[in-house]
Formats: structure tokens, sequence, C-alpha cells
């Protein structure tokens, strides 16, 4: 398999963020990214996608859509539309409207920050998912880098400290939203998660104090989604964006937090009547195992329709035989700043 490194949630000026294209894809080659999804609330900008080149390597940008009714207070459910190569916005008012013509036009859709904390220091409201009663989106963002930083905020202090030193109150996703996906899991939905940093590369001010405390660079170094193709990228634009789109889509991924420590190289896999990755379905028999392997030494534990099923500490490896059928994904977590993160959350494998 061939991997590839990709952020999936940004914003530029054409809404509230504060680099363009050009200047974003300079940072996300810095930081090792391979391919990164622009997604501008309410706009599709067409005509920009492509291989992004300096004297470091390349990037091949992408852009999708975060789509909300604007008119909507407080601003619910937030939607990420990517691959459908056509203005969404339209659809913000109805929920399931818009999750078909994401789907129709050949996009997926996931329900971005689904468990999105308050900021009452700031007067900001969640800006979570409300529309539960919507059906056929792919799957939800489980980890979003500054949803989980605006749950710290809990006064002007605190605010201050986080702001000066983020990677220390970053511990994971929203519990709420992980037992979300496996209530959505266990029922026998196939949902795929991705994470990514929701960049905006804002300044802020806090009294005299003011600085960009996430620069794009930065965050493209923290939550991150993990692409495993069959084959190598090619250099064509079209066919390449096609590949790692279906394999964000299929749930051939894994939530990394790199950080700490790069999650490259991690592998969960199983077998069967057949063999498969991350996303894919194996037949279940006499035989079957399921094989994680971690890039660094780590507590690995394994979640079968919610419930934790098999665990190991600081080792880099698991096998497990399973002996019923649902989805199985894994959660590894390590130590950095003094206390236990987590670090990957992979995508399930569903045994049948």
């Amino acid at each position: 398999m061939y991997e590839y490194l990709g952020n999936t949630h940004m914003h530029t000026p054409y809404s509230d963020g504060t680099k363009w294209h050009g200047e974003i894809a300079d940072d996300a080659i810095k930081a090792g990214l391979d391919f990164m999804i622009v997604t501008d609330h309410n706009i599709w900008v067409d005509g920009i996608e492509g291989y992004y080149k300096n004297g470091n390597g390349r990037v091949l940008l992408l852009v999708g859509e975060e789509v909300h009714n604007p008119r909507r207070n407080p601003q619910f459910s937030h939607f990420l539309a990517i691959g459908a190569e056509i203005e969404l916005s339209p659809y913000a008012d109805d929920p399931q409207q818009l999750i078909e013509q994401t789907l129709a036009h050949g996009g997926y859709g996931f329900l971005a920050h689904p468990y999105d904390p308050p900021a009452p220091a700031f007067d900001e409201g969640s800006l979570g998912w409300q529309d539960w009663h919507i059906d056929g989106y792919t799957g939800l963002e489980i980890w979003n880098y500054m949803s989980n930083f605006k749950g710290q905020l809990g006064n002007k202090l605190r605010s201050l400290r986080a702001a000066l030193n983020p990677s220390k109150f970053i511990s994971g996703p929203e519990p709420a939203t992980l037992t979300k996906w496996d209530e959505l899991l266990s029922a026998g939905k196939r949902i795929v998660a991705i994470g990514g940093s929701d960049a905006h590369g804002f300044e802020a001010s806090i009294g005299p104090f003011r600085r960009t405390i996430f620069p794009y660079e930065f965050l493209f170094r923290t939550v991150n989604t993990h692409v495993l193709l069959a084959e190598e990228l090619q250099g064509d634009i079209d066919s390449d964006k096609r590949r790692i789109l279906d394999a964000i889509g299929k749930g051939n991924t894994w939530i990394g937090y790199d950080l700490p420590h790069s999650t490259a190289d991690f592998r969960f896999s199983g077998q069967g009547r057949n063999k498969g990755i991350m996303g894919d379905e194996i037949k279940l028999d006499a035989g079957a195992t399921l094989q994680i392997i971690a890039p660094a030494r780590c507590n690995i534990r394994l979640i079968h329709n919610g419930v934790q099923v098999d665990e190991v500490k600081d080792d880099i490896n698991l096998t497990y035989i399973p002996t019923l059928p649902g989805a199985y994904r894994v959660e590894c977590f390590i130590k950095f700043q003094g206390k236990e993160r987590g670090w990957i959350y992979s995508n399930p494998i569903y045994l049948i």
C-alpha cells in the first residue's frame, strides 16, 4: 500500500481564512503534506485545483466546501462536501437535500465538528450538528483541532495559557463524537471518520497580547487524515484526485495526531475468507485475524461496536482473533507533554 498524508479542512479569505491558496500550499509543503482540501464557508471555488510546487516539493490542492445556513442562529450543522464539483450553498437550509445533492454529483459528505463545545468567554456558542434525523452522509469529522481547542477556553486567563501552549491542552476527539460514531456503527451503518485542522490562520488578541496563534503550517503538523492507496499517485490531477477522494469516502484511512510523533506507517488489516484494510469488508471464518501495527510504542485499544475487546500497553503490535461480526476500529494513545494523548483513530474493518 502507498500512504499519503493530507489535511481535509481549512479556509482562505474567500470565507474566514487569512491566506490564499498558493500561500497555504507552501505551508502544506513545508509541513510534509501530500494533499490538502480547502473548504471555505458556503462557496465552492472552481479552477484552483492542481499540484502546487516549490523548491521543497509539491502538494495536491483540492477544493471542497463547508456548507451551513448563515440565517440560522446559532449556525449549527456545518457540512463538509468534497468531490461534488458544484456550488452547494443553495441547499444549506435543507440538510437532507444538501446531502442528497452532494452524493448525486459524485461527492462525499461529512458532518463537521458534530459535537462542538461552546466558548462562553468569547461569546461563541456550539456549532455542532443538530439535524440527526437526516441520513445518507458519508461520515463524521471525529477530530477537529480548532473545535477541540475551543473547548479549552473556559476563561480569559485559561485562554491566554492555551494560546501560548495549545499542545498542552489538546488530548483527543470530543468523547461525545466518538460515542455517537460507535452508536451509528453498532446500528450497522457504514460511517467514515476523517480528521482535520480547521485552519484559518487568524490572529487572536487578549488585552495587549496579539499573535497568530495557529499558523497554517503548525496546524498541518497536528490532526491529519492518512490515506492508503493500492498504487502510487502518478501526477495526473484528475486521476490522483479521484483516487484520493474515493479512498477517503471508503474509509481506507486513519486520523493521526502527528505532532507528538508521526503516525506514518500505522497499519490495521485483517483476513478471513478474504483480506482487507480499514474501510473494507472481511468475511468472517474460523481463521479470521485482525492485525495492528503502530509506528511507535503506545497503548493500543481495539473497539468492537463501541466496546473495547482488547488492549496492549507500551507496545507496537496487537493481534486479535475475532469471533463476532461487526465494526472493529483502533485507538492508539501516546505520552506527550506529561499526559496520555489520543494519537491514532482508525476507520473500521467490517467483519460480516
